[in-house]
C-alpha cells in the first residue's frame, strides 16, 4: 500500500513539475493576449469576466475560462534548449502568439507560442521570463489564439428567463412568451459591423425606424430592449442592437421571422390541460346519444347505456388527442355566443377527475370536471405563404374544414381543425370492446363441432393430440383444430349486424342463424368458454366502403352470452370447415 501510495504522489510531484506554468486556475485575475492584428486584454471582476481591451465589452465566460483552464493544465513535452543563441529558428524572435495571465498576488505569467516542430505535432514554446524553449502540444495555439469576436459575450439579450414579468413587441404587450423568450436568451450574434454606431447612421441598418422592437421588462422593473433593422447578407440575417450599446450586430435570421407578430400568435394554443391519470370517468355525447365509462383498474368499462367492456386502446387515443389538440386560430367573440353552436352542440365530452393528492379527502367535495363542447362547423383559412419561385407548379393552399370548440364555463372559443378531434368524437361501437371471445388455448381440453346434422365431439389427450373416439388414421387433425383455436381465441366483432335492446330478439332467420350452417364450443376443466355460432355471408355490396384493413370476406355469427348478431372475419368458418373437411 505504501508503495503504490508513494509511487502515485512521486508521479503527481512528476506532473506538477512538467507544467509549462504553475499558478491555480481560481487566482487568475486577469488575461492578455497580443497577435500580429491585435492585443486583447480581460480583467475577472467580481467573479465576472470583462474585456477592458480594445473595447469595454462583456465577455464570453466559458470561451475566457476555457483558455486559463488550458494553460494552468497544459504540460511541456521536453526542454529544446535552455540558452538559444537564435530565437528566430523555433518562430519566438518575433512569436504569432503571446499570452499573459495576472495573479491575485500582483505576479504574472508568460508564454511566448512560436512555430511548429518539424517532426511531430508539436509546437515551441518559451516562458516570457526566461530564455529557455520548450516543446508542447501544436493545439494549444489554437485554444488560445483567439479573436475578440471569439471573447466577448454575443448573447443578443442577457437575462433570467424565470425574472422576466413582462415582454412588449413593439406595441403589444404580451404574457405567454416562454418560447421566443429562450430563443432570445440562446441565440448569438453573428457578426459585428459595427461598434460605434452614431444616430445619423442607423439609416445604414434600417435601425432608424426598426422593423421589430422587443423590450422585456424584468422583476426589479428594469429594462432591456431590442431593435432589429434590415436584412443582412453576409452573413445572412437581420442588422439589431440593444438600446444603450453603440454596437450594431447581426442576430439569426429565425430571430424576425419567427417573432409573434400579434396575441394570437403568443396565446396558449392547448385546448384542454390535466393529467390524464387523474381521469378516472367520461362521457362521450354525439347526436345526444350518451356513452359512460368508468376506469376500472388499467381497463375501462362502459356503463351506459349498458354494461360492457371498453376497448382501451381507442379510449387510450381519446385521452392522447385531448390533451394534444391545438388550436388553429381564435374566433372573436365569447362563448355564449349563438353563432358557435354551443347551446346545442355537436358533441360534448366530460372528462371527471380524480381529487389532487393535496385536497382535503375527509371532506365531501364535489368531483372535478371538465367539459368540452364541439359547436358548429368553420373554415381555417390558410396562412400566407412565401413567394412563389418563377417556373413552380405551385398550388395554392386551400381552407380546411374545422369546428368551434370551448371549455364550459369558459369565454375562450378555439377553431381546431376537424382531423385533429376525430379520436375525440366517437361512437359507442369504437369504445367498445370488439374482443368477443377470450381463453388460454392450451387449457382447450374439449370441443363440440355442428354443422347441419353432423356434431362431432374433440378430445385432447395427454400428448395434446385431438382424438374423435379414439385417433383417426390417415387425418391431419390436431393441426386443423389448433389453427381454428387460432382463429377462434381473440375472435373479433368487425362490425355489429343486430343488436336488439330491452326484452326485444333479432331476426334469426334473415342473417342464417335460425339453422346455423355450423358452430362451435370449446370447454375447459371449468367449463365452456366459447360457443359461436356462424350463419349466412355478408352480401359483397356491404362491404364495399370497407377500410382497408378490414377482412374482405365476412361472415354474419352470434356468440353465447354476448347479445346481438355481428359480423365476423370468415377465417374462421373457414377453419371450422377444415374440420369438418378432414373428419369426412
Amino acid at each position: 500500500f505504501l508503495e503504490i501510495r508513494g509511487a502515485e504522489e512521486r508521479a503527481e510531484v512528476e506532473r506538477i513539475a512538467s507544467r509549462l506554468l504553475s499558478f491555480e486556475s481560481e487566482s487568475v485575475t486577469g488575461l492578455n493576449i497580443k497577435t500580429a492584428d491585435t492585443s486583447i486584454s480581460l480583467q475577472r471582476i467580481d467573479s465576472t469576466w470583462h474585456i477592458t481591451e480594445p473595447l469595454d465589452l462583456e465577455a464570453n465566460e466559458s470561451a475566457v475560462d476555457n483558455i486559463v483552464n488550458r494553460l494552468q493544465t497544459t504540460d511541456y513535452d521536453r526542454l529544446v534548449d535552455e540558452t538559444p543563441d537564435d530565437l528566430g529558428r523555433f518562430g519566438l524572435a518575433d512569436p504569432e502568439v503571446e499570452v499573459t495571465i495576472e495573479l491575485d498576488d500582483d505576479s504574472s505569467h508568460s508564454l511566448a507560442l512560436g512555430d511548429g516542430t518539424p517532426v511531430g505535432s508539436n509546437l515551441f514554446v518559451r516562458h516570457g521570463e526566461g530564455e529557455a524553449v520548450y516543446t508542447t502540444a501544436a493545439d494549444l495555439k489554437d485554444a488560445v489564439n483567439k479573436s475578440l469576436f471569439d471573447l466577448r459575450n454575443r448573447s443578443i439579450m442577457t437575462f433570467n428567463e424565470q425574472e422576466v414579468a413582462r415582454l412588449e413587441l413593439t406595441t403589444v404587450n404580451l404574457d405567454a412568451i416562454g418560447a421566443y423568450l429562450s430563443q432570445l436568451r440562446n441565440d448569438e450574434a453573428l457578426a459585428y459591423p459595427s461598434e460605434s454606431i452614431k444616430n445619423e447612421d442607423l439609416s445604414i441598418y434600417g435601425l432608424d425606424t426598426p422593423r421589430l422592437t422587443v423590450r422585456i421588462w424584468t422583476n426589479d422593473d428594469s429594462t432591456i430592449s431590442l431593435e432589429v433593422g434590415n436584412e443582412s447578407e453576409e452573413p445572412a440575417g437581420y442588422y439589431a442592437r440593444r438600446i444603450g450599446s453603440e454596437s450594431v450586430f447581426v442576430v439569426p435570421p429565425a430571430l424576425f421571422d419567427e417573432a409573434p407578430d400579434s396575441i394570437t400568435a403568443l396565446r396558449n394554443r392547448t385546448v384542454a390541460e390535466f393529467a390524464r391519470d387523474r381521469v378516472n370517468g367520461m362521457e362521450v355525447e354525439i347526436d345526444e346519444k350518451a356513452v359512460r365509462l368508468a376506469k376500472d383498474g388499467i381497463d375501462w368499462k362502459i356503463v351506459s347505456p349498458r354494461f360492457l367492456e371498453g376497448d382501451t386502446s381507442t379510449v387510450s387515443s381519446l385521452l392522447t388527442a385531448t390533451l394534444a389538440m391545438k388550436a388553429a386560430d381564435f374566433a372573436s367573440g365569447t362563448a355564449s355566443a349563438t353563432r358557435f353552436g354551443f347551446s346545442s352542440p355537436y358533441a360534448r365530452v366530460v372528462f371527471n377527475l380524480e381529487p389532487l393528492p393535496s385536497q382535503d379527502m375527509s371532506t365531501d367535495q364535489p368531483a372535478e370536471t371538465i367539459t368540452m363542447l364541439i359547436g358548429n362547423e368553420t373554415q381555417i383559412e390558410p396562412t400566407e405563404s412565401g413567394p412563389a419561385v418563377e417556373g413552380d407548379d405551385i398550388e395554392e393552399p386551400k381552407s380546411t374544414a374545422g369546428r368551434y370548440i370551448t371549455l364550459e364555463n369558459e369565454p375562450t372559443v378555439y377553431v381546431v381543425a376537424s382531423d385533429d378531434f376525430s379520436d375525440i368524437t366517437v361512437d359507442l361501437f369504437a369504445l367498445r370492446s370488439k374482443t368477443l371471445v377470450s381463453f388460454a388455448r392450451s387449457d382447450v381440453s374439449r370441443i363440440e363441432l355442428s354443422s347441419g346434422a353432423r356434431t362431432y365431439t374433440l378430445t385432447k389427450d395427454e400428448e395434446n393430440n385431438w382424438n374423435l373416439s379414439g385417433p383417426i388414421a390417415g387425418t391431419n387433425l390436431t393441426k386443423v383444430v389448433d389453427d381454428m383455436l387460432w382463429s377462434l381465441n381473440y375472435l373479433r366483432m368487425e362490425s355489429i349486424a343486430a343488436e336488439p335492446e330491452g326484452n326485444d330478439t333479432a331476426n334469426l332467420a334473415s342473417f342464417g342463424l335460425a339453422a346455423p350452417a355450423m358452430s362451435v364450443r370449446a370447454f375447459t376443466g371449468e367449463g365452456d368458454v366459447a360457443h359461436v355460432s356462424i350463419g349466412g355471408e355478408v352480401p359483397a355490396e356491404e362491404l364495399q366502403e370497407l377500410p382497408e384493413f378490414a377482412p374482405k370476406a365476412q361472415t354474419y355469427g352470434a356468440v353465447d352470452g354476448t347479445p346481438g348478431i355481428f359480423r365476423l372475419d370468415a377465417k374462421l368458418r373457414d377453419a371450422l370447415q377444415a374440420i369438418f373437411d378432414e373428419l369426412s
